[in-house]
């Protein structure tokens, strides 16, 4: 997207330079990236916060993964490196929709990046309540780091426009280690600009030259650019006895080109480097002196182990007397066994008249039970009568619905290749009405249909979504239990926390476990994606519920369906899809796994298997990694079953 007024760094990694532009606002996007925001703007410009990173040696463009709180659509702020992975980000204009309106907002939100090759990691830091002391919200200010020997890096602010458009007269630094803000008493016509530009110099760990240059100084009666003197202003720094940063002098143009600042500037020079050498000699007396005492540590920890090992020493001799003395009773005990022994041999032979005896007795008992299992055997009869009964019970369409009890809202919860999917009332319940479409119930198919229809109505679990019924005439309509939301929907308006994926992967495993161990034969569910595993709000500390839907209707398709077809999404698909003759509870494992990695990583998985391999090693979840690569197995026969699953999920740490 070609933009302007957005944000830009660089950085090197393995010795390659990279530059990562942030935001910013310019024409209509050709594609909108995912996980990024676009807000098209009543002029008909678009604002973004779009991330783009640009190798500068292979030259060639890619988009980080973001991580975080990220800041919303914005431009004209600031961006400032602190080192090779870490920025800092303040102020510009975060712009919304509401209600059809356009909503700008001026930030003083202060943002810390994290920075690598493909992920941006934020941090949001916010004014809290109970503090006053934090700049207003502004953009088009300007902005510089200051790194001294302190090693407390910090960010210095100035001027800027409000959010009504005045010019701003103040200067601020930010401690980014103790996110604290501290304003400097600079001069008024110093800061009193907007679209200006700050330069840092650092004389010495007690002394900083803050540049200012350029900039307009009012807005409202149309550009007016700063005029000499004051287009460059030099401004000092120095900190006092508490060590505390305060204002010193400050320099416009005329008092920078004098002879008394040319010998002020030999001066601070020389003094910079005394302080800078003050500084190495303080560290290098710190290091002998830790090294002193790190020997002296050392040396008495030697001497406590050297009495411990003594300690351990007789405590070892005492225990091989011990062993020595029960070696003594062992050889006792084996004595009077062996004289058990013999008393047991005498036993056995009274025992083996006995089992004589009891022989005897045993053949009169065979005789009862030929008895016993003819008439086991006309009970058997009986069973299968009842058995064969009761099984004509549960073909009977118990489940089918009167299609005139069920009224169709305009409300649509989603659309597919095969049906289409509203809220309804039934009995004055709103339910999800699965409506599928006419190619889908062909004459052979209506015997599948009726079938999966019966399995469906006797499946009960709480991970699994409620079957109601169906009804028959015309287009059937399948009725289940209505749930708040989709995972998939979840997925693309926030980044899940390690419990809610844990809770949500438990739940999905329990559901996918039952019907794997259904009998008389396992029912595979051959479409496991997250637009397939509903949500509900819970009081849980994971703050959802999750079932698996759609666990009848793959099949068919697939049957109805002409040659080989692919069941189910074709992203999530194990390689064994396309071989009906090779369909196992594996196939869904291999789809629960692709489920995983999506949840991590917040992004919809890759269309290819190789693909989906590498994407799964961008998992930063040691644990949840390793069980995601054992099911990605091409190899069905070398995935966990479920309910290896479940017990490696109970068993893992967040």
């Amino acid at each position: 997207m070609r933009r302007a007024g957005g944000g830009m760094i660089s950085f090197e990694h393995d010795g390659v330079h990279h530059l990562l532009m942030i935001g910013g606002i310019g024409s209509e996007p050709s594609v909108q990236l995912p996980y990024h925001k676009y807000i098209e703007l009543f002029d008909g410009k678009w604002q973004t916060n779009e991330h783009s990173m640009y190798n500068l040696s292979s030259r060639k463009w890619h988009n980080p993964t973001i991580i975080g709180l990220c800041i919303p659509a914005a431009c004209v702020f600031i961006i400032e490196k602190i080192n090779n992975t870490r920025a800092v980000l303040f102020g510009g204009v975060e712009t919304d929709i509401i209600d059809n309106d356009e909503m700008n907002t001026a930030s003083n939100n202060v943002y810390i990046l994290e920075i690598s090759i493909s992920t941006v990691f934020w941090q949001c830091i916010k004014k809290p309540v109970a503090i006053d002391q934090w700049p207003v919200g502004r953009f088009h200010l300007a902005g510089a780091v200051i790194i001294t020997g302190s090693g407390c890096p910090m960010l210095v602010i100035s001027g800027g426009l409000d959010k009504n458009d005045d010019t701003l007269d103040d200067c601020w630094i930010f401690n980014i280690t103790q996110h604290s803000w501290i304003k400097l008493d600079v001069p008024h016509f110093v800061n009193e600009r907007h679209g200006h530009s700050l330069s840092v110099f650092i004389m010495s760990p007690q002394c900083v030259w803050i540049i200012t240059a350029g900039g307009c100084v009012d807005i409202h009666v149309g550009l007016t650019l700063v005029t000499n003197p004051n287009i460059v202003m030099l401004t000092e720094l120095v900190t006092n006895s508490k060590g505390e940063w305060t204002v010193g002098d400050t320099l416009d143009t005329n008092g920078m080109n004098n002879e008394e600042y040319k010998k002020k500037y030999q001066q601070q020079l020389q003094l910079g480097r005394r302080n800078w050498l003050e500084e190495y000699q303080k560290l290098r007396k710190g290091d002998t002196a830790d090294i002193e005492q790190t020997i002296q540590a050392l040396m008495k920890s030697l001497e406590e182990k050297e009495r411990e090992a003594q300690v351990y020493s007789q405590q070892l001799e005492q225990k091989e007397r011990e062993k020595a003395e029960k070696d003594q009773e062992i050889g006792r005990y084996c004595h009077q066994l062996q004289e058990k022994d013999r008393e047991h041999q005498e036993k056995d032979l009274v025992i083996l008249a006995k089992d004589r005896e009891l022989q005897e007795k045993d053949l009169v008992i065979l005789a009862k039970d030929r008895e016993l299992q003819e008439k086991d055997r006309e009970l058997r009869q009986s069973l299968v009568a009842i058995d064969r009964y009761q099984q004509q019970a549960l073909t009977d369409d118990h489940w089918v619905i009167n299609k005139d009890e069920v009224t169709l809202t305009k409300e649509e919860l989603g659309r597919g290749s095969y049906a289409v999917v509203t809220v309804g009332i039934f009995r004055g319940l709103r339910v999800a009405v699965k409506s599928l479409h006419t190619i889908i119930i062909s004459n052979y198919n209506l015997g599948i249909f009726s079938r999966e229809m019966s399995i469906a109505s006797r499946i009960r679990h709480p991970n699994l979504v409620q079957f109601i019924g169906a009804t028959k005439v015309g287009n059937p309509l399948i009725l289940t239990e209505l749930m708040s939301t989709s995972l998939n929907q979840e997925l693309r308006r926030n980044q899940l926390t390690k419990q809610q994926i844990l809770s949500i992967a438990q739940d999905v495993a329990l559901g996918l476990n039952y019907l794997h161990l259904f009998k008389p034969q396992p029912i595979i569910h051959r479409d496991v994606s997250s637009p397939n595993v509903l949500l509900k709000p819970c009081t849980g500390p994971a703050g959802y519920e999750a079932k698996v839907a759609d666990y009848g209707t793959a099949k068919l398709v697939q049957v109805d369906s002409p040659g080989t077809v692919m069941p189910g999404n074709v992203a999530y698909a194990a390689p064994e899809a396309r071989d009906p003759d090779k369909h196992s509870p594996a196939m869904d494992v291999y789809s629960y796994s692709v489920l995983l990695m999506e949840m991590n990583l917040c992004s919809p998985p890759e269309m290819t298997t190789a693909e989906r391999e590498v994407q799964a090693g961008s998992v930063s979840w040691s644990d949840m990694k390793s069980l995601i690569q054992r099911g990605l197995n091409a190899n069905h026969s070398a995935r966990l079953t479920m309910a290896e699953v479940i017990e490696s999920l109970k068993r893992m740490k967040i």
